[in-house]
This record gives structure tokens, sequence and C-alpha cells, in this order.
């Protein structure tokens, strides 16, 4: 429903922009086994790759991943006992602690049974930081195909190492490991923590050798924290950057397909929500994974995707590395591989349009905040730039607007001449504006220049972590509406007044007075960082079009509406 209010915004002010110039011109030229969260028996059903695997050796090389279908026999069918531990013991859950998150890891499959993100404060939990994996869901479940035999690691209890990892600012790495011995067989899973990252290294490695494929599932979703939870959920998507191409696929997409394989060069794969992200990432010195399965479930309110991810298992090693944190752009772009495009901004039939502004956007923002730390100030100075770059495409719109103005009585003049001849009422038309040098839509095109910058920004404001929670004078968070509307009333008359300043027809009083108001009820329930930008930047503008017209620009005619 937002994203309609704003489109029909958005539609609104250009047809605003475009009919204040029709009037002006009137006659111008025509413009296998469900395994946890992952069902690795369809990991065989993925499709051949679609490129080579980069870094993978070459017997693993672009082929997708194999299939997990085995003997009932040779698949774990219950709980597993480890040879390390007493009959029913019951190992304590390690915790993590660094400067960036508290995680929970299960002995029970070495498994991630919750992450908390310090920086970050949930909105349905006082006081409580972000919480990313839903109550009692086990994430990263792992099966390991070795071709006559598969492995439920989840159905085996590890020993792990220490109950506790602390870490802090400027300490080394810290690792912990799991580890189960039984049938000759013994199984290291290892975490490796550092303080600065929210990125954690993990290997699985076997005594007793093999190759295969280790396949991780993640589902059903990553919890929700904010305020109003059908939007994250909205938002919920299987993600995947497979030879070198984001894809992207809602719950609704995999229910559609009955499931959804992908079989390449997986450079990271997992769930994201409005803010977060929870990934496998290959290993910087590769091998890369080799496959994605998702299956996803609409639901009546909660959607569920189920994510399989498989990794190459070589000679009883597999390794790669977890994100389980929030979509900030600077960090994401400085792990490489891609992971900037995990946002991805607007409507898939405009993403391409969208895109370069909003990344744009993000990145001087995000500059700017470097010396203003507030970001409700960041914002009004974004809205100086913006208008600061456009001011000679406002000069020249001004400009224009005045010159149109000017021939208005010969324009009429024509019409009332040729009212008979409509073919040669617009060629005379048409030699008027050669003899004048007027663009009839000279005033109109500079000024829809910003308006993919302003439509960029909705989808920036709707999914940029950055915003989330800050508060700025009244405003509480500046990704959410304004409580009081106040906002929304100044952008109208903001935008009232600089439409009152250049349309001088009278032909255009509807317009100047109605469509403030259709849009201040619009803009009333999106981001209020969005309507201060655009508040501010209309006060720009008026400001602008003030000075050309009392100092730099030329007096208007008498007639003015």
């Amino acid at each position: 429903m937002e994203q309609r209010r704003v489109l029909l915004a958005f539609v609104l002010m250009a047809l605003v922009l475009v009919a204040s110039q029709w009037w002006y011109s009137q006659l111008g030229p025509p413009p296998g086994e469900e395994v946890g969260p992952a069902d690795t028996t369809k990991m065989v059903e993925a499709e051949e790759p679609r490129g080579g695997e980069r870094g993978a050796p070459a017997d693993t090389a672009a082929r997708p991943a194999p299939p997990v279908e085995t003997p009932a026999d040779t698949i774990d069918a219950g709980v597993v006992e480890n040879a390390l531990l007493e009959p029913g013991a019951a190992p304590p859950a390690v915790r993590v602690e660094t400067p960036l998150y508290r995680a929970r890891l299960d002995p029970e499959g070495g498994v991630l049974r919750q992450i908390e993100l310090l920086r970050y404060a949930s909105f349905t939990a006082d006081a409580a930081p972000v919480a990313l994996v839903p109550d009692g869901e086990a994430f990263l479940d792992r099966t390991v195909d070795l071709g006559e035999s598969t492995l439920r690691l989840g159905r085996r209890t590890f020993v792990p190492s220490d109950s506790i990892v602390r870490l802090a600012e400027g300490d080394p790495t810290s690792a912990v490991t799991f580890t189960w011995e039984g049938g000759g067989r013994r199984i290291v899973q290892t975490y490796r923590f550092a303080p600065d990252t929210y990125v954690v290294d993990y290997r699985l490695e076997l005594s007793d050798g093999g190759d295969g494929v280790v396949v991780t599932g993640i589902a059903p979703r990553l919890h929700s924290n904010e305020k109003k939870p059908e939007e994250d959920y909205s938002q919920m998507r299987a993600v995947a950057y497979v030879d070198g191409e984001i894809l992207t696929k809602s719950a609704e997409d995999a229910a559609e397909a009955n499931g959804l394989s992908i079989g390449g060069s997986v450079d990271w794969s997992g769930l994201k929500s409005k803010y977060f992200l929870g990934l496998l990432m290959a290993p910087p010195e590769g091998p890369t994974l080799t496959a994605v399965r998702v299956e996803g479930s609409p639901g009546d309110s909660l959607p569920r995707l189920d994510v399989g991810i498989a990794a190459p298992l070589k000679s009883g090693a597999s390794a790669y590395r977890l994100y389980f944190g929030p979509q900030e752009y600077d960090r994401l772009r400085a792990l490489g591989g891609g992971l900037d495009e995990v946002n991805q901004y607007g409507w898939s039939w405009i993403q391409w349009a969208i895109t370069p502004f909003a990344k744009i956007a993000v990145v001087v923002m995000l500059w700017l905040h470097q010396f203003v730390p507030v970001w409700g100030l960041v914002l009004i100075l974004f809205a100086v730039v913006v208008r600061l770059l456009m001011w000679p495409l406002t000069a020249k719109s001004y400009r224009s607007i005045q010159a149109m103005q000017k021939i208005q009585p010969e324009i009429q003049r024509i019409r009332d001449q040729y009212s008979d001849d409509p073919q040669q009422m617009q060629k005379e038309t048409m030699r008027l504006y050669r003899e004048k040098k007027v663009n009839p839509l000279g005033g109109c095109l500079p000024n829809l220049i910003p308006m993919p910058i302003l439509f960029a920004l909705f989808f920036v404001f709707q999914t940029t972590i950055e915003f989330r929670g800050q508060a700025f004078l009244w405003l509480p968070d500046l990704s959410q509406p304004d409580p009081l509307y106040a906002l929304p009333v100044f952008m109208g008359l903001t935008m009232f007044a600089t439409s009152k300043m250049t349309a001088t027809d009278p032909k255009m009083s509807a317009m100047v007075y109605v469509m403030p108001v259709v849009l201040t009820f619009v803009f009333m329930n999106l981001a209020a960082g969005l309507v201060l930008y655009y508040a501010f930047s209309n006060l720009l503008t008026f400001g602008q079009q003030y000075w050309l017209r009392r100092v730099g620009g030329e007096e208007p005619d008498e007639e003015e509406g």
C-alpha cells in the first residue's frame, strides 16, 4: 500500500510539471529427504551451472551439487551418540560476546540458536537489542552428503571446546570447536570470531576424509524487530549472488515454482529482511559455493523461506564464512563479492533506473555524515547539494517559463486567426517558437530531472538501516512517518508557494491549489526523512526562483495570477 501511494505521488508530480507546460504552449508540438530447514534431497534438481567455479579444484568446478538420494539405512535415523560424552550428558551452550553482537551456539548440531546485534535496538521489546533468529528455531542446520552415506549433524550432540568466548576491541580472533566421535569417525566444527566484524569463519572436518557436499539450511525467516512487522516480512527475500548476478526471490516466487534450484558459482546466499542479513559466503581463497535451493510458503501473515546452500567437501574438509548483521552499505561494500548489491532499490521493472540514483544518494549522505553527526541535518545538506547542482537547470527552466508567458498573447492571436485551420495554426505556432527561440518544454524537462532522485530516496528510506531509529527535532524516527503530520503540512505549503510563483496562467489555478493538498495527504504516511528532504528542496527551489525573479531575472508580466 505504501509503495502504491508513493508511486501515485510521483505520477501526480510529474503530471503537474508536464501539464503546466501544456497550458503554456497550448498548441505546441506533441510530446530427497527434508533435513531441518533445507530440503537437501532436492539439491539434485539444481540446474547445470551457468559458469565455472572461481578458485575451485578442477574435479569440482562447474558441476551442480551431488544428489542426496541415499538409501534410508545410510541416513542418520535418530540421535547418534557421542563417544566423548557420558550417556544422557548435555554440554552447556556456548555464549559469544563481542562489541558488535552476542550469540548462542547449541552443542546439539553446533547450530546458531540466537544472535543479538548490540548496536541496534529492537522496536518489539523494551531495552533489548535486535534479535535475528526466531524463538525456537535453529539456524545453520547441516547435512553432509558423501555419496554413499549422509550425515545429519543436527542429530549429533557435540562437545564444545569452551562455554564462553568474550572479545573486546583490539583482541585477536578467537575460535571455539564442536567435536563428535563415534564409529571410527571424528567430526569437528570450528567457528572463528573477530571483535570488529559480523563475519564468522566456519570450517568442517571429517577424520575419515571423503569428497562430497555440505548442505547448510537457513529458515524459516529472520526475526522481525520493527514497529510494523508486516512491512518487514513483506520485504523478506532469499538472496544469492550466482555467476556475478544477484538473484532475489520472495516466498511467493518459490511457492509458485514449487521450489527453485540454482546451480553455478555462488559467492553468497541466504535470507534478508528490511534491514538485516543472514548469509553464507564463500571463503576469500575459494572455492565458491555450488548450488542453492529455495522453498517458500507465503502463509497468512508469516511467510516462510527455506534456503539450502551447498558447499563443496574436499578430502573431508569444507569451509565458508557467515554474516549475520545489518545491511550497512559501507560494511557490505568493504566485504566485496557484490554484497553491496544485496539491497535492491525499487520494483524489479524499474530497478535499472532507480538503483544508480539511490546508490549515489547513499554514498553522498554517508560522506556528509562523517562531518555532520545528525542525520536530519545531513538530509537538509543533501537537499542543498542537489539544488546547487540543479541551479543551471533551475535558471533555464524559469527563464523558459518567462519566455513562454511573454509570447502567450501572440499564441492567442494565432489561435483566433486560424481557428478554422488547425494545421496552419500548428505551423504558425511552430514558426513563432523558432523566431522567439522558445522551447515549449524547456521549463518542464529540467524540473523532471530531480524526480528520479526523489523516487530513489523513497526506496533509500525504506531499506537503508542508517536512518532506522534516528530522531530529529520532534521526529522519533526518520524512517517512519511524522506522528504529528507537521512535516507533510510544511511540505505542502512549500509546494504551494513554489507553484504559485511560477504558475501565472489562470488555467493553472486548480493545480496550484489542489495538488499540494493531494500530495500532503499522500506524504503523511511516508518516511519522515523523505518528506524532510522534499520540503527543504521545495523551500530552496522557492528561494532560487525568488532570486531569479527579483534579482537575476526579468520582472514578470502584470497579469500574474
